[in-house]
């Protein structure tokens, strides 16, 4: 499950940076075609920068949630079988 979270994790917040950017894009072509009188495409750029818009705001719900998991997860345990931790500090001498 923390491999699969981790992957849902890289996907968010890659797009939680690009999507802004993307957004920015697109309302500047809506923009463009109104100033134009393509009136039409104009309506098309501003509805797609709405459902980019929800993206974003999924995606940064997403990044926040699976950041919280992570972290209250804590670090991945290493080592012994099924998931055991493995002290590996010296034993103490039981010599006097």
């Amino acid at each position: 499950m923390r491999a699969s979270l981790r992957r849902f994790l890289t996907w968010a917040v890659l797009l939680a940076v690009l999507l802004p950017v993307a957004l920015v894009v697109v309302v500047g072509l809506g923009a463009l075609l109104s100033a134009l009188g393509d009136k039409a495409g104009a309506v098309a750029c501003w509805r797609v920068c709405l459902v980019g818009g929800v993206g974003w705001f999924v995606a940064l719900a997403g990044t926040a949630t699976a950041a919280g998991i992570l972290a209250l997860e804590g670090p991945p345990r290493r080592g012994g079988r099924h998931g055991e931790r493995v002290d590996h500090a010296e034993p103490e001498s039981t010599q006097r």
